[in-house]
């Protein structure tokens, strides 16, 4: 069952401020074991990326072959390139995940790493 992120913080007595995404998933992991649960985070995904990088087109084959729900974003508008630059995001392929107000941003080679080793959370 998807919970939103408010919700999942107040089951696993996590704070919204200090924890990231990953850490209150982690938390609701152990929640879920504890008490035989099967919540999950309800999340939203984006890859940005670039022409001419071959770790973007890696992921966006991965992301198209297993058929995941990340959407695909070609940074190329100013408003787009502003956004990520204002998030600190500098090189790419940038991925994106949004829970309710929190979002957090994995860069490079790591977000390539990050979809492979979590497929199954964005079947």
């Amino acid at each position: 069952m998807k919970i939103n992120i408010e919700k999942a913080v107040d089951i696993t007595n996590t704070c919204l401020c200090c924890n990231t995404i990953k850490e209150i998933e982690e938390k609701l992991k152990e929640y879920n074991e504890k008490n035989k649960t099967e919540y999950t985070l309800e999340i939203k995904c984006f890859l940005y990326t670039t022409n001419d990088c071959g770790i973007c087109a890696l992921a966006k084959n991965l992301i198209k072959s297993q058929n995941l729900k990340i959407q695909v974003i070609h940074a190329e508008s100013d408003q787009q390139i502003e956004y990520l630059r204002e998030n600190n995001v500098h090189s790419f392929p940038a991925l994106e995940i949004k829970a309710g107000e929190k979002t957090e941003f994995i860069t490079g080679s790591e977000a390539g790493a990050y979809i492979a080793s979590n497929m199954s959370k964005f079947k």
